[in-house]
Protein backbone atom coordinates (compact mmCIF):
# COMPACT_ATOMS: atom_id res chain seq x y z
CA UNK A 1 0.00 0.00 0.00
CA UNK A 2 1.29 3.39 -0.94
CA UNK A 3 2.07 6.15 1.44
CA UNK A 4 -0.68 8.32 -0.02
CA UNK A 5 -3.26 5.64 0.60
CA UNK A 6 -2.13 5.30 4.24
CA UNK A 7 -2.31 9.07 4.75
CA UNK A 8 -5.84 9.34 3.35
CA UNK A 9 -6.96 6.42 5.51
CA UNK A 10 -5.58 8.02 8.67
CA UNK A 11 -7.33 11.34 7.91
CA UNK A 12 -10.66 9.57 7.30
CA UNK A 13 -10.28 7.80 10.72
CA UNK A 14 -9.72 11.07 12.51
CA UNK A 15 -12.73 12.68 10.82
CA UNK A 16 -14.98 9.73 11.75
CA UNK A 17 -13.71 9.81 15.39
CA UNK A 18 -14.34 13.55 15.79
CA UNK A 19 -17.83 13.19 14.24
CA UNK A 20 -18.69 10.34 16.59
CA UNK A 21 -17.46 12.32 19.63
CA UNK A 22 -19.54 15.34 18.59
CA UNK A 23 -22.68 13.23 18.35
CA UNK A 24 -22.15 11.34 21.64
CA UNK A 25 -21.22 14.37 23.96
CA UNK A 26 -24.71 16.02 24.08
CA UNK A 27 -26.22 12.71 25.03
CA UNK A 28 -23.75 12.19 27.85
CA UNK A 29 -24.10 15.78 29.08
CA UNK A 30 -27.87 15.67 29.01
CA UNK A 31 -27.89 12.38 30.83
CA UNK A 32 -25.57 13.73 33.53
CA UNK A 33 -27.58 16.90 33.96
CA UNK A 34 -30.75 14.95 34.24
CA UNK A 35 -29.20 12.67 36.76
CA UNK A 36 -27.86 15.60 38.79
CA UNK A 37 -31.17 17.40 38.66
CA UNK A 38 -32.94 14.24 39.64
CA UNK A 39 -30.49 13.81 42.45
CA UNK A 40 -31.14 17.36 43.63
CA UNK A 41 -34.86 16.87 43.30
CA UNK A 42 -34.76 13.64 45.22
CA UNK A 43 -32.56 15.17 47.96
CA UNK A 44 -34.72 18.30 48.52
CA UNK A 45 -37.61 17.79 50.89
CA UNK A 46 -39.87 20.42 52.57
CA UNK A 47 -38.24 22.01 55.59
CA UNK A 48 -39.37 20.78 58.98
CA UNK A 49 -41.85 23.01 60.83
CA UNK A 50 -39.34 23.54 63.65
CA UNK A 51 -36.98 25.19 61.13
CA UNK A 52 -39.62 27.64 59.84
CA UNK A 53 -41.40 28.58 63.13
CA UNK A 54 -40.19 30.57 66.16
CA UNK A 55 -40.52 28.97 69.62
CA UNK A 56 -42.25 31.39 72.01
CA UNK A 57 -43.81 31.49 75.46
CA UNK A 58 -47.17 33.23 75.87
CA UNK A 59 -49.34 34.49 78.73
CA UNK A 60 -52.99 35.51 78.86
CA UNK A 61 -53.96 39.12 79.42
CA UNK A 62 -56.19 39.34 82.47
CA UNK A 63 -58.27 41.87 84.35
CA UNK A 64 -57.40 42.82 87.87
CA UNK A 65 -56.47 45.54 90.33
CA UNK A 66 -53.26 47.52 90.00
CA UNK A 67 -51.82 50.38 92.01
CA UNK A 68 -49.52 53.24 91.17
CA UNK A 69 -46.66 53.63 93.59
CA UNK A 70 -43.62 55.73 94.46
CA UNK A 71 -40.42 53.86 95.29
CA UNK A 72 -37.54 54.91 97.47
CA UNK A 73 -34.93 53.40 99.76
CA UNK A 74 -34.19 53.91 103.43
CA UNK A 75 -32.79 52.33 106.57
CA UNK A 76 -35.17 50.99 109.18
CA UNK A 77 -35.17 52.47 112.64
CA UNK A 78 -36.88 51.58 115.89
CA UNK A 79 -39.62 53.88 117.14
CA UNK A 80 -38.02 53.87 120.57
CA UNK A 81 -34.29 53.31 120.99
CA UNK A 82 -32.53 54.59 124.10
CA UNK A 83 -29.35 54.22 126.05
CA UNK A 84 -29.93 53.12 129.65
CA UNK A 85 -27.54 55.02 131.92
CA UNK A 86 -26.54 54.62 135.55
CA UNK A 87 -28.17 57.13 137.91
CA UNK A 88 -25.69 56.67 140.73
CA UNK A 89 -22.14 55.52 141.35
CA UNK A 90 -21.33 51.96 142.33
CA UNK A 91 -19.85 48.59 141.51
CA UNK A 92 -21.78 46.18 139.30
CA UNK A 93 -22.74 43.37 141.65
CA UNK A 94 -25.08 41.40 139.38
CA UNK A 95 -25.45 41.24 135.58
CA UNK A 96 -28.67 39.60 134.37
CA UNK A 97 -29.07 40.11 130.59
CA UNK A 98 -27.01 39.88 127.43
CA UNK A 99 -27.22 41.45 123.97
CA UNK A 100 -30.16 40.16 121.93
CA UNK A 101 -32.29 39.35 124.96
CA UNK A 102 -35.93 40.45 124.99
CA UNK A 103 -36.88 42.17 128.25
CA UNK A 104 -40.18 43.34 129.68
CA UNK A 105 -40.86 46.77 131.10
CA UNK A 106 -39.47 46.99 134.65
CA UNK A 107 -37.30 43.88 134.29
CA UNK A 108 -34.04 44.00 136.25
CA UNK A 109 -31.03 44.25 133.92
CA UNK A 110 -28.21 44.60 136.45
CA UNK A 111 -27.71 45.61 140.07
CA UNK A 112 -25.09 47.81 141.71
CA UNK A 113 -23.71 47.42 145.22
CA UNK A 114 -26.24 49.08 147.59
CA UNK A 115 -24.44 48.54 150.93
CA UNK A 116 -23.82 52.22 151.71
CA UNK A 117 -27.32 53.55 150.94
CA UNK A 118 -28.78 50.57 152.83
CA UNK A 119 -26.81 51.58 155.95
CA UNK A 120 -27.92 55.18 155.52
CA UNK A 121 -31.50 54.00 155.22
CA UNK A 122 -31.31 51.93 158.40
CA UNK A 123 -29.74 54.82 160.35
CA UNK A 124 -32.37 57.27 159.13
CA UNK A 125 -35.16 54.92 160.14
CA UNK A 126 -33.76 54.60 163.65
CA UNK A 127 -33.45 58.38 163.99
CA UNK A 128 -36.98 58.76 162.71
CA UNK A 129 -38.30 56.36 165.31
CA UNK A 130 -36.60 58.37 168.10
CA UNK A 131 -37.85 61.66 166.70
CA UNK A 132 -41.41 60.35 166.50
CA UNK A 133 -41.18 59.22 170.15
CA UNK A 134 -39.95 62.65 171.22
CA UNK A 135 -42.69 64.25 169.16
CA UNK A 136 -45.27 62.10 170.87
CA UNK A 137 -43.98 63.22 174.32
CA UNK A 138 -43.97 66.87 173.22
CA UNK A 139 -47.57 66.58 172.06
CA UNK A 140 -48.60 65.08 175.40
CA UNK A 141 -46.79 67.86 177.26
CA UNK A 142 -48.41 70.48 175.07
CA UNK A 143 -51.86 69.05 175.70
CA UNK A 144 -51.13 69.12 179.44
CA UNK A 145 -49.91 72.71 179.24
CA UNK A 146 -52.98 73.75 177.31
CA UNK A 147 -55.20 72.38 180.06
CA UNK A 148 -53.17 74.12 182.73
CA UNK A 149 -53.37 77.43 180.87
CA UNK A 150 -57.10 77.09 180.50
CA UNK A 151 -57.50 76.41 184.27
CA UNK A 152 -55.19 79.31 185.20
CA UNK A 153 -57.14 81.65 182.95
CA UNK A 154 -60.38 80.65 184.68
CA UNK A 155 -58.78 81.20 188.10
CA UNK A 156 -57.51 84.63 187.12
CA UNK A 157 -60.94 85.65 185.81
CA UNK A 158 -62.61 84.35 188.99
CA UNK A 159 -60.13 86.25 191.23
CA UNK A 160 -60.74 89.38 189.18
CA UNK A 161 -64.47 89.17 189.88
CA UNK A 162 -63.89 88.52 193.59
CA UNK A 163 -61.58 91.51 193.78
CA UNK A 164 -64.24 93.70 192.23
CA UNK A 165 -66.57 92.50 195.01
CA UNK A 166 -63.83 93.21 197.63
CA UNK A 167 -63.70 89.50 198.57
CA UNK A 168 -59.98 89.01 197.77
CA UNK A 169 -56.96 91.24 197.89
CA UNK A 170 -54.98 92.76 195.04
CA UNK A 171 -52.15 90.39 195.90
CA UNK A 172 -54.33 87.34 195.22
CA UNK A 173 -55.24 88.70 191.81
CA UNK A 174 -51.58 89.40 191.01
CA UNK A 175 -50.56 85.86 191.97
CA UNK A 176 -53.29 84.39 189.72
CA UNK A 177 -52.16 86.56 186.86
CA UNK A 178 -48.51 85.56 187.35
CA UNK A 179 -49.48 81.90 187.36
CA UNK A 180 -51.39 82.33 184.09
CA UNK A 181 -48.52 84.13 182.37
CA UNK A 182 -46.03 81.47 183.50
CA UNK A 183 -48.19 78.67 182.09
CA UNK A 184 -48.72 80.57 178.82
CA UNK A 185 -44.94 80.84 178.50
CA UNK A 186 -44.58 77.11 179.06
CA UNK A 187 -47.27 76.52 176.44
CA UNK A 188 -45.37 78.57 173.86
CA UNK A 189 -42.15 76.72 174.67
CA UNK A 190 -43.78 73.29 174.33
CA UNK A 191 -45.44 74.37 171.08
CA UNK A 192 -42.08 75.50 169.68
CA UNK A 193 -40.47 72.23 170.76
CA UNK A 194 -43.27 70.30 169.11
CA UNK A 195 -42.83 72.22 165.85
CA UNK A 196 -39.08 71.50 165.90
CA UNK A 197 -39.78 67.81 166.34
CA UNK A 198 -42.31 67.87 163.51
CA UNK A 199 -39.65 69.41 161.24
CA UNK A 200 -37.15 66.82 162.43
CA UNK A 201 -39.55 64.00 161.57
CA UNK A 202 -40.15 65.50 158.12
CA UNK A 203 -36.40 65.84 157.60
CA UNK A 204 -35.74 62.24 158.56
CA UNK A 205 -38.58 61.01 156.35
CA UNK A 206 -37.03 62.91 153.43
CA UNK A 207 -33.66 61.35 154.32
CA UNK A 208 -35.28 57.92 154.24
CA UNK A 209 -36.88 58.68 150.88
CA UNK A 210 -33.49 59.76 149.52
CA UNK A 211 -31.84 56.58 150.81
CA UNK A 212 -34.61 54.48 149.28
CA UNK A 213 -34.17 56.37 146.02
CA UNK A 214 -30.42 55.69 146.06
CA UNK A 215 -31.12 52.00 146.63
CA UNK A 216 -33.65 51.95 143.79
CA UNK A 217 -31.06 53.57 141.52
CA UNK A 218 -28.75 50.63 142.12
CA UNK A 219 -31.36 48.52 140.33
CA UNK A 220 -31.03 49.10 136.58
CA UNK A 221 -34.42 48.27 135.04
CA UNK A 222 -35.88 48.34 131.52
CA UNK A 223 -38.00 51.49 130.97
CA UNK A 224 -40.06 49.68 128.31
CA UNK A 225 -40.26 46.27 126.66
CA UNK A 226 -37.79 45.59 123.86
CA UNK A 227 -34.50 44.02 122.83
CA UNK A 228 -31.08 44.66 124.36
CA UNK A 229 -29.09 45.80 121.33
CA UNK A 230 -25.84 46.55 123.16
CA UNK A 231 -24.26 45.88 126.55
CA UNK A 232 -21.55 48.31 127.69
CA UNK A 233 -20.99 47.11 131.25
CA UNK A 234 -19.25 44.14 132.87
CA UNK A 235 -19.61 42.38 136.18
CA UNK A 236 -17.47 44.06 138.86
CA UNK A 237 -17.07 47.27 136.87
CA UNK A 238 -17.23 50.58 138.74
CA UNK A 239 -19.69 52.87 137.01
CA UNK A 240 -20.26 56.56 137.46
CA UNK A 241 -23.44 58.56 137.31
CA UNK A 242 -24.75 58.87 133.69
CA UNK A 243 -22.49 56.12 132.30
CA UNK A 244 -24.36 54.24 129.54
CA UNK A 245 -24.81 50.59 130.50
CA UNK A 246 -27.23 49.17 127.90
CA UNK A 247 -28.96 50.11 124.64
CA UNK A 248 -32.62 49.12 124.41
CA UNK A 249 -34.82 49.19 121.30
CA UNK A 250 -38.51 48.50 120.72
CA UNK A 251 -38.84 46.77 117.34
CA UNK A 252 -42.61 47.14 117.12
CA UNK A 253 -43.29 49.08 115.12
CA UNK A 254 -40.29 49.79 112.90
CA UNK A 255 -40.14 52.93 110.79
CA UNK A 256 -38.41 54.08 107.63
CA UNK A 257 -37.82 57.72 106.70
CA UNK A 258 -37.85 58.28 102.92
CA UNK A 259 -37.07 61.62 101.29
CA UNK A 260 -39.20 62.48 98.26
CA UNK A 261 -39.48 65.39 95.88
CA UNK A 262 -42.18 67.95 96.51
CA UNK A 263 -44.12 66.63 93.50
CA UNK A 264 -44.12 63.05 94.75
CA UNK A 265 -44.78 64.07 98.35
CA UNK A 266 -47.88 66.00 97.21
CA UNK A 267 -49.41 62.69 96.06
CA UNK A 268 -49.08 61.12 99.50
CA UNK A 269 -51.34 61.40 102.52
CA UNK A 270 -51.02 60.03 106.04
CA UNK A 271 -52.50 56.55 106.30
CA UNK A 272 -51.81 55.52 102.69
CA UNK A 273 -50.79 51.84 102.36
CA UNK A 274 -47.20 50.94 101.56
CA UNK A 275 -44.98 47.89 101.24
CA UNK A 276 -41.47 47.56 102.66
CA UNK A 277 -39.14 45.10 100.92
CA UNK A 278 -36.04 43.65 102.52
CA UNK A 279 -32.79 44.64 100.88
CA UNK A 280 -31.61 41.03 101.20
CA UNK A 281 -34.78 39.24 100.05
CA UNK A 282 -36.24 41.51 97.39
CA UNK A 283 -39.42 39.44 97.10
CA UNK A 284 -40.08 39.61 100.83
CA UNK A 285 -42.36 42.51 101.68
CA UNK A 286 -44.35 43.62 104.71
CA UNK A 287 -47.38 45.85 104.79
CA UNK A 288 -47.00 49.33 106.19
CA UNK A 289 -48.63 52.73 106.16
CA UNK A 290 -47.61 56.36 105.94
CA UNK A 291 -47.38 57.51 109.56
CA UNK A 292 -46.63 61.20 108.96
CA UNK A 293 -45.37 63.70 106.41
CA UNK A 294 -43.04 66.53 107.30
CA UNK A 295 -44.70 69.94 106.84
CA UNK A 296 -41.45 71.53 105.63
CA UNK A 297 -39.07 71.09 102.71
CA UNK A 298 -35.40 70.49 103.43
CA UNK A 299 -33.65 73.52 101.95
CA UNK A 300 -30.39 71.69 101.30
CA UNK A 301 -31.93 68.78 99.36
CA UNK A 302 -35.32 70.10 98.27
CA UNK A 303 -37.00 66.95 99.61
CA UNK A 304 -39.79 66.18 102.05
CA UNK A 305 -39.41 63.55 104.76
CA UNK A 306 -42.12 60.89 104.74
CA UNK A 307 -42.21 58.37 107.60
CA UNK A 308 -43.52 54.88 106.82
CA UNK A 309 -44.43 52.57 109.67
CA UNK A 310 -44.51 48.77 109.46
CA UNK A 311 -47.84 47.31 110.57
CA UNK A 312 -46.28 44.03 111.72
CA UNK A 313 -42.63 43.18 112.28
CA UNK A 314 -40.58 40.24 111.06
CA UNK A 315 -37.22 38.74 111.98
CA UNK A 316 -35.82 39.73 108.58
CA UNK A 317 -36.54 43.36 109.34
CA UNK A 318 -34.26 44.86 111.96
CA UNK A 319 -33.28 48.42 112.87
CA UNK A 320 -30.57 49.70 110.54
CA UNK A 321 -31.51 47.28 107.72
CA UNK A 322 -31.52 48.66 104.17
CA UNK A 323 -35.02 48.42 102.66
CA UNK A 324 -36.96 49.46 99.58
CA UNK A 325 -40.17 51.33 100.30
CA UNK A 326 -43.12 51.32 97.90
CA UNK A 327 -45.91 53.79 98.70
CA UNK A 328 -49.24 53.36 96.87
CA UNK A 329 -50.70 56.58 95.48
CA UNK A 330 -53.68 55.30 93.42
CA UNK A 331 -55.52 52.04 92.70
CA UNK A 332 -57.51 50.99 89.62
CA UNK A 333 -59.83 48.00 89.42
CA UNK A 334 -60.77 46.01 86.32
CA UNK A 335 -57.60 46.96 84.44
CA UNK A 336 -56.15 44.83 81.63
CA UNK A 337 -52.88 43.43 82.94
CA UNK A 338 -50.03 41.59 81.23
CA UNK A 339 -46.51 40.64 82.34
CA UNK A 340 -44.01 43.48 81.92
CA UNK A 341 -41.64 41.21 80.02
CA UNK A 342 -44.12 41.10 77.14
CA UNK A 343 -43.38 44.75 76.29
CA UNK A 344 -41.05 45.53 73.39
CA UNK A 345 -39.71 49.09 73.21
CA UNK A 346 -38.85 50.61 69.85
CA UNK A 347 -38.31 54.25 68.89
CA UNK A 348 -39.95 55.44 72.10
CA UNK A 349 -43.08 53.37 71.53
CA UNK A 350 -44.29 50.18 73.18
CA UNK A 351 -45.40 47.04 71.32
CA UNK A 352 -46.52 43.51 72.12
CA UNK A 353 -46.88 40.44 69.94
CA UNK A 354 -50.36 38.94 70.16
CA UNK A 355 -50.56 35.23 69.29
CA UNK A 356 -53.35 34.00 66.98
CA UNK A 357 -53.16 30.21 66.63
CA UNK A 358 -49.73 29.69 64.95
CA UNK A 359 -48.80 33.27 64.04
CA UNK A 360 -48.42 36.65 65.71
CA UNK A 361 -49.58 40.20 65.19
CA UNK A 362 -47.44 43.16 66.25
CA UNK A 363 -49.63 45.60 68.21
CA UNK A 364 -48.77 49.05 69.52
CA UNK A 365 -50.03 49.55 73.09
CA UNK A 366 -50.47 52.38 75.58
CA UNK A 367 -49.12 51.64 79.03
CA UNK A 368 -50.62 52.56 82.40
CA UNK A 369 -49.57 51.74 85.93
CA UNK A 370 -46.79 49.27 86.71
CA UNK A 371 -46.63 47.21 89.86
CA UNK A 372 -44.29 44.31 90.51
CA UNK A 373 -44.16 42.09 87.41
CA UNK A 374 -47.44 43.36 85.94
CA UNK A 375 -48.24 46.36 83.76
CA UNK A 376 -51.54 47.95 82.83
CA UNK A 377 -52.53 48.17 79.14
CA UNK A 378 -54.81 51.10 78.40
CA UNK A 379 -55.48 50.13 74.76
CA UNK A 380 -54.28 47.65 72.15
CA UNK A 381 -54.83 44.41 74.09
CA UNK A 382 -58.04 42.92 75.51
CA UNK A 383 -58.49 40.53 78.41
CA UNK A 384 -58.03 36.94 77.21
CA UNK A 385 -55.53 37.78 74.46
CA UNK A 386 -52.37 35.68 74.36
CA UNK A 387 -49.27 37.84 74.40
CA UNK A 388 -45.73 36.64 73.78
CA UNK A 389 -43.56 36.96 76.90
CA UNK A 390 -40.44 35.15 75.67
CA UNK A 391 -38.95 34.79 72.19
CA UNK A 392 -39.91 38.24 70.84
CA UNK A 393 -36.39 38.80 69.49
CA UNK A 394 -37.03 36.51 66.51
CA UNK A 395 -40.51 37.79 65.68
CA UNK A 396 -41.98 40.20 63.18
CA UNK A 397 -45.46 40.87 61.86
CA UNK A 398 -47.03 37.60 60.70
CA UNK A 399 -44.22 35.33 61.98
CA UNK A 400 -45.11 31.67 62.44
CA UNK A 401 -44.76 30.43 66.00
CA UNK A 402 -44.93 27.34 68.06
CA UNK A 403 -45.66 27.41 71.78
CA UNK A 404 -43.26 26.12 74.40
CA UNK A 405 -43.86 25.67 78.10
CA UNK A 406 -42.22 28.06 80.52
CA UNK A 407 -39.16 26.71 82.30
CA UNK A 408 -39.87 25.86 85.92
Amino acid sequence: MSVRTKTYGFLIFIIVFVAAAYLVTPWITGSGSTTQADSKQEGSTPKDDKETTVPVEVALARTGEISASINSTANLKAVRQVGIAARTEGVVKELLVEEGAYVDKGQLLCRLDDTQPAIQLQSARQKLAQAKLQLEKAEILQDKTDVQVANAREDYERYQKLFNESLVSQRDVAQAKYRLEELEHDMRASSSSRRELVHRVDELEAEINQAELEISRTRIEAPFSGFITQRDVDLGQTVRNMDTLFSLADFSPLQADVFLSEKDASLIKAGQPSTVFSGVETDTGLHGKVARISPVVDQSTGTVKVTVELVHGDRLFKPGAFVRVEIQTDTREGSVLIPKRAIVEEDGESFVFVAHENEVTRVRVQLGYQNGGSIEILNGVAAGDSVVVAGQGGLKEGSKIRLVEAAV
